[in-house]
């Protein structure tokens, strides 16, 4: 779910961040004078000391470095590691790095060479004979299926032609043959998303799932206790929880089907549909996550936009911070107040209450006062023609940004996720 990149020079930027930083800011009207206008507040450096709690800063098999960039919405770490040097391109991004991390040295302590070999010198010879039956009679090897890939594709009969495999997704063959649901199953234990686009973790995921599926590793003696669950946007919700578990053990062709009706069910029509879930920057987790946020939010009037919306995500840090945007608002319809209906701000969404005022949710990391923050306060004041307007962020503002916005009738609400998204 998380894209997250091996760095052999930490100060270098990858193309995937820079598309990012297009996106933030296109999303919020950039002025082509901004460069040149001294009175707005600047983007700055933190020290992760000071910003974080110790059990993310360092742990046994982390340490965050001190220097912290932020662009003036999300906070950008480094993070290394036995295991390589790690970048998170937000906070909540480095609290599910740092869990996955513990996953990986858990993993790591469970051997398979002597369990994969033993299993191939006693089920060898069926595992290869089911695999090249794949290739020579692939109607009949799915037709004698005794369970679980039978289901799949009597109901992934309907997607042929439709669904592409994103990146973050096994090969066909690896989901056909049984090695994508051991992973499942050990994702799951371990507490971590198995479309995670951490390659390290992929790989000891691989490990494990192909070494289960031989039949020499039991799922439940392949794991041990790793503090933490890996979350899938916000960390800190049981419901995310809850949904991740039933992601990693759900075919990826069923997922996808089961979003393409739910989205039917919710007015879209096809093509917008298919375009969005084939869309590369969604996994099927994250499409998962922002279709189960719209559904929950039965009643509340154009929550198709977040798909138009989301066609737009050119990488998975795009991807990720519009679904972050879909969950505090179901969070915000379920917790705080009903909304009735969202519309556009720039390239992302606002909500609009019963009572008509204006609600923006930003999950950003520190929000600072420059011409960005301006121009979309401007709009959104305007357009609410003295209506109350509030804005729920993940992390904090600047003492200016928090005065400036107060001035305009804004009411701000800081470090919202436990209020948006509480633990149950």
């Amino acid at each position: 779910m998380i894209f997250y990149k091996v760095r052999h020079t930490a100060g270098k930027m990858t193309i995937s961040l820079l598309s990012f930083m297009f996106f933030i800011i296109c999303f919020i009207f950039v002025s082509n004078s901004q460069a040149a206008d001294t009175s707005f507040e600047q983007p700055g450096q933190f020290k992760a000391s000071a910003i974080l709690k110790p059990e993310l800063l360092k742990g046994k098999y982390h340490t965050v470095l001190d220097q912290v960039i932020n662009d003036g919405l999300f906070n950008h770490y480094t993070v290394e590691s036995p295991f390589g040097t790690f970048r998170a391109e937000s906070t909540n991004d480095l609290e599910i790095l740092v869990r996955e991390i513990n996953a990986i040295a858990a993993m790591k302590q469970v051997k398979t060479d002597d369990t994969a070999l033993t299993s191939l010198k006693q089920s060898g010879e069926n595992t290869v004979t089911g695999v090249k039956n794949l290739f020579t009679d692939p109607q009949g090897t799915v037709e004698g299926a005794a369970s679980g890939v039978g289901s799949l594709f009597n109901r992934a009969k309907e997607t042929v032609g439709k669904r592409e495999v994103t990146e973050a997704e096994d090969s066909r063959l690896e989901q056909l043959i049984g090695v994508s649901k051991s992973k499942g199953a050990i994702a799951t234990k371990y507490g971590v998303n198995v479309y995670s686009r951490n390659q390290i973790l992929q790989k000891e995921l691989d490990r494990l799932g192909q070494a289960d599926f031989l039949g020499g590793l039991g799922v439940g003696v392949a794991t041990s206790f790793v503090p933490g669950v890996g979350g899938l946007v916000l960390s800190t919700s049981g419901t995310a929880r809850l949904l991740n578990e039933a992601i990693n053990t759900t075919p990826a062709s069923e997922l996808w089907l089961q979003n393409k009706n739910k989205l039917l069910a919710m007015g879209l029509d096809a093509d917008t549909i298919e375009l969005f879930l084939n869309n590369p920057s969604y996994s099927p987790a994250l499409a998962t996550v922002l279709v189960t946020s719209l559904e929950s939010m039965k009643g509340v009037d154009n929550r198709k936009l977040f798909i138009k919306v989301a066609l737009q995500a050119g990488d998975p840090h795009m991807a990720k911070t519009i679904t972050k945007i879909a969950v505090m608002s179901a969070g915000y319809h379920k917790e705080i107040a009903p909304l009735q209906s969202f519309k556009p701000l720039a390239r992302i969404t606002q909500g609009i209450r019963e009572d008509k005022s204006r609600v923006v949710l930003l999950p950003v990391d520190h929000l600072i006062w420059d011409q960005r923050v301006v121009d979309a306060a401007t709009v959104v004041s305007r357009e609410a023609n003295g209506s109350g307007i509030e804005l729920w962020v993940l992390g904090s503002l600047s003492k200016r940004a928090t005065a400036e916005l107060q001035k305009l009738g804004w009411k701000v609400y800081t470090d919202a996720g436990p209020r948006l998204i509480p633990a149950r």
